[in-house]
């Protein structure tokens, strides 16, 4: 192919392709950024105190052997695996006070941070935090740097020491010196040197001894806060005067603006954090730089840092930062759009990339950006969709201007569809298309028109609705598909027109997007979902199927059987196979993907409404248009990054809010896993059970956590798998278990269950010999009475009676038992279940509120253990009562479902009603006095409650109100939490 017919692309995605024959399907260590591409293509990604870092300013970063990464900051350190922060509470204060941490270094099975107050703490992978030398506890860093042997070198204010392979900390002779000078930055040669850095310049330490290097090789006096020995065997060298390059015994500046830190990645690239909002990349002889153009903010702290993944993050007083070069990257002003508000892209067969935007028109063509639209003499015009024209060039439907024809020879005129006074001349038009044989569609506000050899057809098909046309789509079949807001018709091969009403012949209302299958099927984007149109039937995939409910505008194939639909939700890979899985009851919702500006979108927004909103491209990758510029996917990067291991932790077993994996009888048991990927975090999916418990894995999508209770006794094995998305549970990315120790209730403990089994053998034979006796007595005395008197008969007729009356009481008792509780004599679990079974049947009928509430007596162990069981039962005793008294009404039920643990039932009441009436229920038992047991005995309860949503079946109602309820506990008990 000529240099004319090159693809537009391909100064993009020349170094994308390098990346994906050399680094992304490398694995594990080997993934690094791909030096060879521009600083634009990489995406940034910033965290601040908004998003759960403690404090904006970022002092140093590293990662552990689980890939959790961990940040340094003012007030505290945190570790973070992708999606969230989680506080290193061990590095706190003993009275729970965050503390800055200076400086983490990797160590070992664990890390090495430098804490104040606390000293040089070593956290090992998965234990508790402790002094990294025992000998000298609360020693404090200024810096610490990786020794050759495997070792660490401390400056410390104390001195000079070395932490052993071992652990061991020893403090070296003569470095009373080094300590002295307030060091900055600290690196150890292969000689077994030390360069340390300070706000005078730069020494040497060697054996005791100390020089003033940097005099001697002519560095100007100031900072260096920066050294890195490079594979070469360069030193580098940052400070307030630039950065220096010592190769042998000569020094070189390379660039002359203050550095803060700088760091070189596996590629070899060197990486160097300037002082205000501008990170720097030196590779090849060429500096290139990040700065607030790209996101990065703040003064940069120095901390720079390579994850094992490749990524490279950066630390400022802004935040924390992540620079990486996935699948998704913007093309915008940046790269010299006109305007980055776009609206449609169409790629003619040449390879020029055509791009309509509120500016007008943009070409992408051997490697430039060309602006077609507006030229000189011409007013301007906001471009809203794009056709490919027969000619090689393109149509170009406009906001305010009608459609103008635009050749592919740049020098050639634009020539309006319709002169001045025509219908088309001045319409809004959202969709446009060329027909085989010359005809024109062109979808406007007032409806479709035609338009061929000059002439306009306002109405070409009388019986279509004139409603604002959004899409047109041409199958191989010959029909024309005709998306519109508000509608849907398609006029067939033989020239017969059909209006599809909405929500009747079609589950939708507004269409958006077609995409034909060679097999016939058609799917459409529209306002409630995918549609997917097979044999005449439509089939809609929407929120219920897992979708974010927004409309969606565009529909693309890729080449690994996968659709993208995008939408201002940002845009969502779909695998074909998911849509069949849903339809053959497999699952309920769709195994997809979701990209977001986190992923590298320049906007989440996905502009549509306008024709085409995309475009695939004839390299495979897929353009969509946003509100900050264009989104570029290469579905073959997404694809290889869906490959490989994803380090998966059990990060916390939780046994009524403690930490254990020793479960008491009826103990909540709370587990959180997490798996971490600092490329892809919610790509992750994941799935669990509990052996002996679950009958099959549960599916968890995306959540990172699960909870029990009441588990069987036994020893019980939680196991948890993560996938990334679309999960394929045939090859999980990881898998991770823990063993649980349930212990049995002490009535179902075998000596206590052989004693009972004994006592009971003993009951049954002593009754059976007392009722045998009895009865032969009973009948000698009937006998005697029968023979004497006949009166007497009538008197024991007369005593039977009473005694059958007398039976038919003791079966009331009987029943009154089996359904109320015996110590608080409020309804026992089984009438809890059938009122709540009525309640919800009866709220599902009328259509009336239904309200539900779990209490909980608030550390009810603790009363156990400090006043003993008969308190306990006094307490929940008048906890009985006081619920009955404050919840008197006919439409409020009480029952005690077990243990501390009560049901109410609110029938006929919303959630804010319910609410008061719970929350009355909380103060009233929290002012309750027990005389007996004392008044330093004070008596609170939690409370869970939620209101009925339509459909929702008793069990959810419980499960919800659990939910709730241990968000009561956890956020400090003696409070009610309703949603």
């Amino acid at each position: 192919m000529d240099a004319s017919r090159r693809s537009a692309t391909a100064w993009l995605s020349r170094a994308l392709a390098t990346a994906l024959a050399c680094a992304w399907l490398a694995a594990g260590p080997a993934l690094a950024l791909d030096p060879e591409l521009p600083p634009e293509r990489y995406t940034v990604t910033r965290w601040n105190a908004d998003d759960g870092l403690p404090h904006g300013q970022v002092h140093a970063i590293s990662q552990d052997g689980d890939g959790f990464l961990w940040v340094a900051t003012w007030e505290g350190t945190v570790r973070f695996d992708g999606r969230s922060f989680r506080e290193v509470e061990d590095l706190n204060h003993p009275d729970g006070r965050r503390l800055a941490s200076r400086q983490i270094v990797r160590h070992g099975d664990g890390v090495l941070v430098s804490v104040d107050h606390l000293g040089l703490m070593h956290v090992p992978d998965g234990g508790q935090a402790r002094p990294a030398c025992a000998d000298a506890p609360g020693l404090e860093a200024a810096r610490v740097a990786p020794a050759i042997d495997g070792g660490y070198w401390i400056a410390a204010r104390e001195g000079l020491y070395r932490v052993g392979g071992d652990g061991g900390c020893e403090r070296v002779d003569g470095g009373e010196a080094l300590a002295a000078l307030d060091v900055l930055v600290l690196l150890a040669r292969a000689d077994g040197s030390l360069l340390a850095g300070n706000r005078h310049g730069l020494y040497r330490w060697h054996a005791g001894r100390q020089e003033a290097l940097g005099e001697r090789l002519g560095l100007p006096a100031g900072e260096v806060r920066g050294l890195q020995q490079a594979r070469g065997g360069d030193l580098w060298i940052a400070g307030e005067h630039g950065v220096w390059r010592l190769r042998g015994q000569r020094l070189e500046r390379l660039r002359s603006g203050a550095a803060e830190g700088l760091m070189q990645d596996r590629q070899g690239a060197l990486w160097v954090a300037a002082t205000d909002s501008t990170l720097l990349r030196y590779w090849q002889g060429e500096w290139r730089q990040l700065d607030r153009r790209h996101g990065i903010e703040g003064f940069a702290s120095g901390a720079l840092f390579e994850g094992r993944d490749g990524l490279v993050w950066m630390g400022t007083t802004h935040g924390l930062f992540r620079i990486g070069d996935g699948p998704v990257w913007g093309l915008g002003k940046e790269q010299g759009l006109r305007n980055d508000f776009v609206r449609s892209l169409v790629e003619t067969a040449d390879g020029q990339v055509w791009v309509g935007h509120s500016g007008g028109l943009s070409r992408l063509r051997d490697g430039r950006i060309e602006v077609l639209l507006p030229r000189p003499g011409l007013p301007s015009a906001s471009v809203l969709s794009l056709a490919r024209a027969s000619d090689g060039g393109v149509w170009a439907g406009t906001y305010n201007r009608g459609v103008m024809h635009v050749a592919a020879d740049a020098q050639a005129p634009v020539r309006p569809v319709a002169g001045e006074g025509s219908l088309l001349a001045t319409e809004q038009v959202r969709a446009v298309l060329e027909e085989p044989d010359g005809t024109l569609w062109v979808g406007t506000e007032r409806g479709l028109a035609a338009w061929r050899d000059g002439q306009t057809q306002e109405r070409p098909f009388p019986s279509l609705p004139a409603l604002p046309v959004r899409a047109l789509h041409h199958t191989d079949d010959g029909t024309l598909w005709i998306g519109s807001l508000g509608g849907l018709a398609r006029r067939g091969s033989d020239g017969r027109l059909v209006v599809l009403e909405p929500e009747v012949d079609f589950p939708a209302l507004s269409a958006f997007d077609f995409l034909s299958d060679p097999d016939g099927t058609l799917w459409i984007a529209s306002d409630r979902g995918v549609l997917r149109h097979r044999d005449g039937v439509f089939s809609l995939y929407g929120r219920r199927q897992g979708l974010s409910g927004s409309a969606l505008f565009r529909i693309l194939p890729d080449d690994f059987g996968n659709l993208w639909v995008s939408s201002n939700e940002g845009v969502t890979r779909i695998p074909r196979r998911a849509f069949d899985e849903v339809d053959r009851g497999k699952v309920v919702q769709l195994d997809m993907q979701s990209f977001t500006r986190d992923d590298g979108m320049p906007s989440r927004q996905s502009n549509g409404g306008s024709s085409p909103a995309g475009w695939r491209m004839a390299n495979g990758e897929l353009w969509m248009p946003t509100a900050a510029g264009i989104a570029v996917f290469d579905p073959a990067r997404v694809m290889a990054g869906a490959a490989g291991n994803v380090s998966l932790v059990i990060d916390r077993v939780l046994v009524d809010g403690a930490p254990a994996t020793d479960v008491p009888p009826g103990g909540r048991v709370l587990i959180q896993y997490t798996g971490v990927s600092q490329r892809s975090p919610n790509s992750l999916r994941y799935r669990y059970r509990m052996q002996g418990v679950d009958a099959d894995w549960i599916e968890a999508g995306s959540a990172g956590e699960v909870a029990y209770t009441h588990l069987p006794a036994g020893t019980l094995r939680f196991e948890v798998q993560v996938a990334r998305a679309p999960a394929d549970w045939s090859r999980p990315a990881n898998r991770a278990q823990v063993e649980l120790r349930v212990a049995a209730p002490w009535w179902a403990r075998t000596p206590v269950r052989l004693l009972g089994a004994c006592l009971l053998a003993l009951l049954l034979a002593g009754l059976h010999a007392w009722l045998g006796r009895h009865q032969r007595g009973r009948q000698r005395r009937l006998e005697s009475k029968v023979a004497q008197r006949t009166e007497e008969l009538r008197e024991k007729n007369a005593e039977l009676e009473q005694a059958s009356r007398e039976r038919e009481q003791l079966m009331e008792q009987l029943a009154h038992q089996a359904h109320h509780d015996a110590l608080t004599g409020l309804p026992n679990r089984r009438a809890c279940d059938l009122c709540l079974e009525s309640a919800v049947a009866r709220a599902e009928a009328t259509g009336s509120p239904l309200c539900v509430a779990l209490l909980d007596v608030d550390r009810f162990k603790a009363i156990n253990d400090r006043h003993g069981h008969q308190a306990g039962d006094q307490v929940l005793a008048h906890v009985g009562a006081r619920l009955l008294d404050s919840l008197r009404d006919p439409s409020v039920f009480v029952g005690r479902t077990g243990g501390e643990e009560f049901l109410v039932v609110l029938h006929d009441m919303t959630l804010d009603a319910g609410r008061s009436r719970v929350e009355q229920v909380r103060m009233d038992i929290a002012a309750l006095r027990i005389a007996s047991l004392g008044d330093d005995l004070v008596c609170t309860i939690s409370a869970g409650l939620v209101e009925r949503a339509a459909g929702e079946q008793p069990d959810d109602l419980l499960r919800r109100a659990d939910e709730r309820l241990y968000e009561a506990k956890r956020s400090g008990r003696d409070r009610v939490v309703a949603a």
